[in-house]
């Protein structure tokens, strides 16, 4: 390994986190403005639900792996040392727990609400994402 990985690492480490954070919002944003939006009668409706299925599957891919799988093996190495994994174990129990408890609370609001199933689970999916990855960016970038 050389100086040069370290760095690329280091960089490339911080634009990760930069972008968790910045998703971390967007997923929120999203949650809240597709909510019950009727988007789902157009024309195309599973274009936009295999959309968000694939930004869903690509962020689980990037919090369990760490991302950067086109890198170098050394730039991975440097880049998922003994503390990002550490930061990512605790980022994916935040993102647990905060499933559990939104699962709970959907629960509740069901029987108050008019809870459509897939409405409800866009909501759980993105807030849980949300949450492991806002972790996992504060955690690195402090």
């Amino acid at each position: 390994m050389n100086v040069s990985d370290v760095s690329k690492a280091e960089r490339v480490a911080r634009l990760r986190a930069f972008l968790m954070a910045a998703m971390a919002v967007i997923l929120v944003v999203t949650a809240w403005l597709g909510f019950g939006d009727g988007a789902a009668d157009s024309a195309r409706p599973w274009v936009r639900h295999v959309g968000w299925a694939v930004m869903i599957l690509l962020w689980l891919v990037i919090l369990a792996t760490g991302g950067g799988l086109r890198l170098s093996r050394s730039v991975r190495r440097v880049m998922n040392d003994e503390v990002a994994l550490a930061n990512r174990g605790s980022a994916l129990r935040l993102g647990f727990w905060t499933a559990m408890a939104g699962a709970l609370a959907l629960y509740a609001a069901s029987f108050s609400l008019d809870l459509n199933l897939r409405d409800g689970l866009r909501l759980l999916v993105n807030f849980s994402i949300a949450a492991a990855l806002a972790r996992y960016a504060w955690l690195e970038l402090r």
